[in-house]
């Protein structure tokens, strides 16, 4: 995939459907010939706790699939504004 290298900041699509920015901290061979590529992701986490007091936090993710339909828990480029 065109681009892809460590370093890149990405969307994580977290399962409530919020998308995350993210850093590709790493990348792995994939299995599958329509994801040749998995990566590893630093994801950025902000939002609010049971008590409404703001949170935030890194979370990291591995062998995250790329999907440009914006399936939780897969990645994808940022869009553009």
């Amino acid at each position: 995939m065109e681009g892809l290298t460590e370093g890149r900041i990405v969307h994580y699509v977290a399962y409530n459907n919020r998308h995350l920015a993210s850093i590709i901290i790493g990348l792995n061979p994939g299995a599958e010939a329509e994801m040749p590529v998995k990566t590893d992701l630093a994801v950025f986490t902000s939002m609010r706790n049971i008590a409404g007091t703001r949170n935030g936090g890194l979370q990291f993710h591995f062998d995250i699939p790329y999907n440009d339909g914006k399936t939780p828990g897969t990645w994808h480029w940022i869009e553009r504004t």
